[in-house]
């Protein structure tokens, strides 16, 4: 049966369009289902297998979405081997969440090494090594292969299409002939729906690092063998907040001042003026995979003022470390097992220990879901609206949570005091994507 695929934006509260593969008579092909997300990337198998990627890492499934350009070396490492080499010696470039910016036209290339490279390219870096990784499961790299897409990749029709295309093509610069799309949530909905004993209307919730995505299906027995499931989809939206945005809050809140935010330094040729650090910088500084674009001469000139007339001169040694030894990678990493630690105890510590860096922040449950509420009412807004655009939603048999931020305890229950206890649901909340868009690559192969 045809799945579900998506081929262009639609309105944000309409289903998106379920068209056939057209040409039945076309020779076979390996097909798959890749899940490429701003942290992560998996695929899986038509049987819904999600295959091991790298299987020489603590989490084989997860193909982290990083790479990394030394300075001595030609290699270009991906996944966990760039994190690893990253970790040994950080001279060089390392790029990260670079799905965060396939709907930005102002981001278009960038300089590597002497070389440019179009967002299409690095995209297609990692796309072609899961799709080698892939083939070592098949006996060959699948040719086809069913790309998962936000919901929303941004409120702005026009950027969505453009994010959506710049996948596309580097789909094809990958190596793939036949590519499909099909949006994340309803991909979380065919993996749920594999193990439905009876129909059930779903609210899926996909939490991902850059944004988060809705669907209202219908699901079960009575529905999977349907060859068009248009007619399941009740309605779908999302909404640009993910696990990302729950780190910056920490750093907004906990570590700024760590470096130097709400500190001054006085303005050379000037003696007697004393200004505070530059919005722009301190903004950039709540995004790991934006702070290594301050790092450009203007910057190292102020950080170098900053240095010789600060009144926080300890912070503002961070505050350099920070930004010229690359380190913002590694700090968010430490903020983020903290958030995971939370998800689990009341209280964890940001534990950071780099050059001239001594962090060990503590923060509290209470502190952290308090940091997150201008997040947590923008979800309850979101779900809110679907759920008012259609009537049937007064019948929801289950709520699907899937994705890192599912885990967050406030996440988790902003559904359970809207639906009860019983009817919200988990799975594995890192691959079910990835299962439900294998499980839709069937028609593919």
């Amino acid at each position: 049966m045809p799945p579900p695929v998506l081929h262009q934006a639609g309105p944000l509260t309409m289903p998106y369009p379920f068209p056939s593969f057209g040409d039945k008579g076309r020779t076979p092909m390996h097909a798959c289902g890749l899940d490429f997300g701003t942290s992560n990337t998996a695929a899986a198998l038509p049987d819904g297998t999600v295959l091991s990627l790298q299987p020489h890492t603590a989490e084989p499934r997860l193909y982290r979405s990083v790479m990394f350009f030394p300075d001595d070396e030609r290699e270009i490492y991906t996944g966990a081997d760039a994190i690893n080499r990253y970790m040994e010696d950080n001279t060089g470039r390392f790029i990260q969440s670079v799905k965060s910016f396939l709907h930005s036209s102002s981001f278009r290339a960038t300089q590597v090494k002497g070389r440019t490279f179009t967002i299409e390219e690095l995209v297609a870096i990692l796309l072609r090594r899961v799709r080698e990784a892939a083939g070592v499961h098949l006996g060959t790299p699948p040719e086809a292969v069913i790309l998962g897409r936000p919901a929303v990749f941004t409120p702005d029709p026009e950027a969505d299409a453009l994010a959506q295309k710049r996948l596309h093509r580097a789909a094809e610069l990958a190596g793939f002939q036949h590519i499909e799309f099909l949006i994340e949530p309803i991909a979380a909905a065919l993996a749920y729906e594999a193990q439905l004993q009876r129909d059930e209307l779903v609210l899926v919730a996909d939490f991902g690092a850059g944004t988060t995505d809705l669907t209202l299906m219908r699901l079960g027995p009575s529905h999977r063998g349907a060859k068009d499931r248009r007619p399941d989809v009740v309605g779908s939206t999302g909404v640009r907040i993910g696990g990302d945005r729950f780190d910056a809050e920490i750093m907004r809140h906990k570590l700024l001042p760590r470096f130097g935010a709400g500190s001054t330094y006085r303005v050379r040729g000037l003696s007697d003026k004393r200004l505070p650090i530059p919005q722009h910088v301190v903004a950039k500084l709540l995004s790991w995979h934006e702070m290594s674009f301050i790092r450009e001469k203007s910057t190292q000139d102020l950080l170098a003022t900053m240095l010789e007339t600060s009144d926080k001169q300890a912070e503002i040694q961070a505050l350099h470390d920070l930004v010229m030894d690359n380190l913002g990678y590694r700090l968010f990493r430490a903020i983020e097992a903290a958030k995971v630690r939370l998800s689990r105890e009341d209280v964890a510590t940001v534990d950071f220990e780099e050059a001239r860096i001594n962090l060990h922040e503590p923060i509290t449950r209470q502190e952290f879901e308090a940091f997150s509420k201008p997040l947590l009412d923008e979800l309850e807004q979101c779900t809110e609206g679907l759920l008012s655009r259609h009537p049937e939603a007064q019948n929801i048999d289950a709520v699907f949570l899937t994705g890192g931020s599912s885990q967050i305890p406030a996440v988790r229950q902003l559904y359970v005091r809207r639906f009860g206890e019983d009817r919200v649901r988990t799975a594995d909340a890192f691959t079910s994507v990835a299962e439900g868009l294998g499980r839709a690559s069937a028609a593919l192969g």
